[in-house]
This record gives structure tokens, C-alpha cells and sequence, in this order.
């Protein structure tokens, strides 16, 4: 591998603010290269977000029928809220099981932070596990917002394989199934009615 890691190859030499939202702001970034040249990129900056994995006592996997502007499809995913300026990431997780799916749960378990990377836009995602899932009231809605997104349920082992396979394409859900699924396997937590998995034993005898 050539080229000098020791740095961004570039440097930034004036920042204006292109477009502002709730939640959204674009701004251009006049650049120097490292070899002379001159250029622009834009940075988007929106807030972070939270994915939850959630199972109840059944093994069923809380999962969110979401359709997305953006891809102009709809997209299977686990619940997922923002989080707003100066709060703890836990609080967006609960609101996220909560509004996206109608459940609460007694115990949460921070498992990572990931970051949904394009070239205009780093958005960090932190990761919750939620266990002794329930039922709990959602806010009232409008009925467009219940058009958008619905929440159902699928078999943990299968919502697993399917983020393996890409069925489940989200990349922070994606992300966030394999780590529980990696935690799982480690001993961390196990499915409710479960054996905990054991590590695999070695073919070879020291």
C-alpha cells in the first residue's frame, strides 16, 4: 500500500453552511489537496441514530416495515429513532421499540456504536439489546406516519440469516443483529427457552 496514512489529503481552508433543517445541515468545504489542487466537498450532518434489538419471550425479533423516501421502497429494519442533542442514546432506543413498535422492556444493554459512512455523511448509530420485552401504549399517530412504518415480528435465528444474506439490507440493522448475534454466541445473553450456545471444542488434543 503506498501513500502517506498519517493524514486527510487535504486541508480545509473556509466552511459555509449550504442548507439548514431540523435535524439536517449541509455545508461546503473549500479544500487544498495535498498535492496543490483545490476543491470542494460538502459534509451532511444530521443526528445520531439508535438500532434495537429486541426479542421476547417467544424468540420473535421486534421489526420495523418501513417505507424510505430515500430508496423509494420499503426497507425491513430493526426499530431506530434519533437521538436529539444532549440525550442519553438509551432514551432514543426506548422511543424507537416504543413508537416504532409498541413495546417496552426492563433491561437494556448497550452493545456498540457503528457509523453509516457515505462520502458526504457520517452518521454515528449506537446499538441497544432490549430484554424482558412487553407490551406498552404507543403515542396516538397520525394515519400517514402508520402508513409509512409498521411493526411486526420475525423468528431471531431467521431476521439473522437474513441479515447474513442481505434479505435484511439496512446496513445498521444489519450491523447491529450481528453483533447480539455475536455477543450471543459468546455467552452474553441467550434466546428466552434456550440453552446458552456452547463454544466450539477443538479436533485437536494438546
Amino acid at each position: 500500500m503506498s501513500g502517506d496514512l498519517g493524514g486527510p489529503p487535504w486541508r480545509t481552508t473556509g466552511t459555509w453552511l449550504v442548507y439548514a433543517h431540523p435535524g439536517l445541515c449541509l455545508h461546503e468545504h473549500e479544500v487544498v489537496r495535498r498535492g496543490g489542487g483545490t476543491g470542494t466537498c460538502h459534509r451532511l450532518a444530521e443526528h445520531a441514530s439508535t438500532r434495537v434489538v429486541a426479542v421476547d419471550a417467544d424468540g420473535q425479533l421486534a421489526v420495523v416495515w418501513h417505507w424510505r423516501y430515500s430508496l423509494g421502497a420499503p426497507s425491513v429494519e430493526l426499530p431506530s429513532a434519533p437521538v436529539e442533542p444532549g440525550q442519553d442514546p438509551v432514551v432514543a432506543a426506548r422511543r424507537a421499540l416504543r413508537d416504532g413498535c409498541g413495546l417496552a422492556a426492563a433491561h437494556w444493554t448497550r452493545t456498540g456504536t457503528v457509523t453509516a459512512a457515505t462520502g458526504v455523511a457520517a452518521q454515528p448509530v449506537h446499538l441497544y439489546r432490549a430484554e424482558r420485552v412487553h407490551r406498552t401504549l404507543r403515542p396516538a399517530g397520525d394515519r400517514e406516519h402508520d402508513r409509512e412504518q409498521q411493526g411486526f415480528t420475525l423468528p431471531y435465528e431467521v431476521a439473522v440469516g437474513s441479515a447474513v444474506t442481505g434479505a435484511i439490507a439496512e446496513a445498521a440493522s444489519a450491523a447491529a443483529l450481528l453483533h447480539a448475534e455475536q455477543h450471543r454466541l459468546a455467552g452474553q445473553w441467550h434466546l428466552p427457552g434456550s440453552q446458552p450456545p456452547h463454544p466450539p471444542t477443538s479436533l485437536f488434543r494438546l
